[in-house]
């Protein structure tokens, strides 16, 4: 026996084997309980984690007036500018890793034994050839539980968790839900490069796992559907929902300042002979009624000048 196997297969294996005696003899069931204990475990990790790469985005986002400023300046000598780039990056508190530092990468590096292990703790479970039954055999503890829970079934819903998804809905719920959550986290830069790299962190990640899910055992799918979930409620309660919907709201923004700018400029177009122009004349915009306020200060015969007009003619016949 390796160590792989004594600290991460035999405990995963008897583990869910006892969860699916206490959730009603429901294999699915213990995966989906086995991936919220992992993540309730990870959760102060992985609130860390998101903090710190908020806080490295907003860095890069202050820091790009300096960098602009040393690529002018070393724009001959690109060793000092790569120099002094890093030297800039080590005072702003960034990490030089970059997209290799995401919260996303770091939590999925930390689960790669559990995954190796839920791996193979389906296939043994669910042991249908003579060599899975001797790895079972070899795995399981001595536990009176143990042993009146086995065999396990591996129906779930639609799913035979020892196969892959034969329609293949995991695999579209795997891709959904990380897109999701990686969406949600992802933060705009004003550095293309890493903003292109964010773009390509979020294209590629669900596309890889999804083509996972459709080669591998459907248990670890559900494994995959089930923790992209927990991540979007845990960043859901921590940053609300992040850059999910910032398009639809930018553009929003943008419409409602397209609004805005265009009342300031003027109102609807009114003839101008009824001001004494000869063309159309937009309204500016004011706070008066009459004069500078509405209709502004008209060039020639506008209200206003002809009110002055009157009651100058008036003072003149009183006196």
């Amino acid at each position: 026996m390796d160590i792989f196997d004594l600290l991460f297969l035999n405990p995963i294996l008897n583990f869910l084997i006892v969860l699916t005696s206490v959730l009603f003899s429901s294999f699915g069931l213990a995966i989906i309980a086995l991936t919220i204990i992992v993540r309730l475990i990870m959760a102060p990790l992985t609130v860390k984690q998101l903090k710190t790469s908020r806080k490295m985005t907003e860095a890069m986002n202050t820091v790009k007036p300096k960098l602009e400023q040393l690529k002018k300046k070393y724009a001959k000598n690109p060793q000092k500018l790569q120099q002094e780039t890093m030297k800039l990056y080590k005072e702003a508190g960034i990490s030089p890793l970059g997209c290799l530092s995401s919260p996303m990468i770091l939590s999925l590096i930390v689960q790669l034994p559990i995954f190796f292990a839920l791996y193979r703790a389906i296939i043994q479970a669910l042991a249908v050839t003579p060599q899975d039954f001797l790895g079972l055999s070899q795995s399981v503890y001595s536990w009176s539980i143990v042993h009146e829970a086995l065999p396990v079934s591996g129906q779930f819903l639609w799913l035979n968790l020892a196969e892959p998804d034969p329609y293949f809905v995991l695999p579209i719920l795997v891709a959904a839900s990380m897109w999701v959550s990686q969406k949600m986290i992802s933060q705009p830069s004003s550095e293309p490069q890493q903003q292109q790299m964010q773009t390509m962190m979020l294209i590629m990640m669900p596309l890889m796992f999804a083509f996972i899910t459709l080669t591998l055992p459907s248990g670890l799918g559900l494994y995959f559907v089930a923790s992209g979930v927990i991540s979007i409620v845990i960043q859901y309660f921590i940053f609300g929902w992040g850059s999910l919907f910032a398009g639809a709201a930018a553009k929003q923004t943008a419409g409602k300042t397209v609004a805005k700018v265009e009342r300031g400029k003027g109102g609807p177009v009114i003839p101008g002979g009824a001001y004494g122009g000869g063309e159309s004349t937009k309204r500016p915009g004011g706070f008066g009624l009459f004069g500078r306020g509405v209709f502004g200060r008209p060039k020639g015969g506008g209200l206003g000048h002809r009110s002055r007009s009157i009651g100058q003619r008036q003072n003149r016949r009183r006196q």
